[in-house]
């Protein structure tokens, strides 16, 4: 419910003055994602590397985004390596397929661009690098630039994984989450960030049973934005931390951007 509120809050909030709003960094989040597609002929290239300490797991992630047509639709996909357990496990994660719509504009009352995923299962589930079954999510990202220097984004979806196997029966496991971000636009090219992210995820028990379990997540970072001609070049850095739990795991996660036209 407090995530409606912040919804609402966004709403409310008037628009006077976003045309003279500078320009800033867009579409290059974390956690939480922002509703802005990609512009026509322009594609985006994302790459992350994450690493958790002490369980010494670490994931590199290739992403793509692509206009389809026009600005309103955009194709994406993303492609995760892991290297598990000091190494002793390491392969190809779950391929996920993406389409999103952007339903409102940013020059409305906020950005809305709901988004449709497929999760293919490529990851050998048998050592723990994927789920072992075709999965499907809904995200809704919405997002509002509240004054020059802050935006804010609100995210809400949920995902279903029909036919998870657990022994010999096949299981259809169901998670949501939902998450916010504030992003304070210090220089147009050079932002700090804090978001908050609630995933609620079902999981086999030691006994074939499921249970719903609840992490969150509070992520600080920064991110800035070069420009090299007409390739924008965005690095930055985030510290995912969770705060429920006995998990006093820390990670560090690494991001890489390039825009461009085709």
């Amino acid at each position: 419910m407090k995530y409606i509120g912040l919804i609402l809050v966004m709403a409310l909030v008037p628009v006077f003055g976003q045309d003279q709003f500078p320009e800033s960094i867009s579409d290059n989040s974390f956690l939480i994602e922002e509703a802005y597609n990609q512009e026509h002929r322009v594609v985006q290239h994302m790459f992350t590397f994450s690493s958790t300490r002490p369980a010494h797991d670490n994931e590199f992630r290739i992403a793509q985004e692509w206009p389809l047509f026009s600005h309103e639709h955009q194709i994406s996909y993303s492609l995760p390596y892991a290297w598990l357990n000091k190494n002793s496990v390491r392969g190809m994660g779950d391929v996920s397929v993406d389409y999103r719509y952007q339903l409102f504009e940013k020059d409305r009352w906020a950005a809305v661009a709901p988004r449709l995923s497929m999760i293919i299962p490529t990851g050998n589930d048998k050592k723990e690098l994927g789920s072992g079954a075709l999965g499907y999510q809904f995200n809704l990202p919405v997002s509002k630039r509240m004054h020059a220097q802050w935006v804010m984004h609100v995210n809400a979806g949920g995902t279903v994984m029909p036919g998870v196997k657990s022994g010999t029966a096949k299981k259809t496991l169901w998670s949501g989450h939902a998450g916010a971000a504030v992003y304070w636009l210090w220089k147009p090219n050079l932002n700090f960030m804090l978001e908050w992210l609630s995933s609620f995820d079902d999981e086999f028990t030691a006994g074939g049973n499921i249970k719903n379990r609840a992490v969150h997540i509070i992520n600080p970072g920064v991110r800035f934005a070069l420009e090299a001609g007409p390739v924008q070049i965005v690095p930055g850095l985030c510290f995912p931390l969770q705060v429920n739990g006995k998990d006093k795991s820390k990670t560090a996660l690494l991001y890489l951007s390039l825009e461009h036209p085709f």
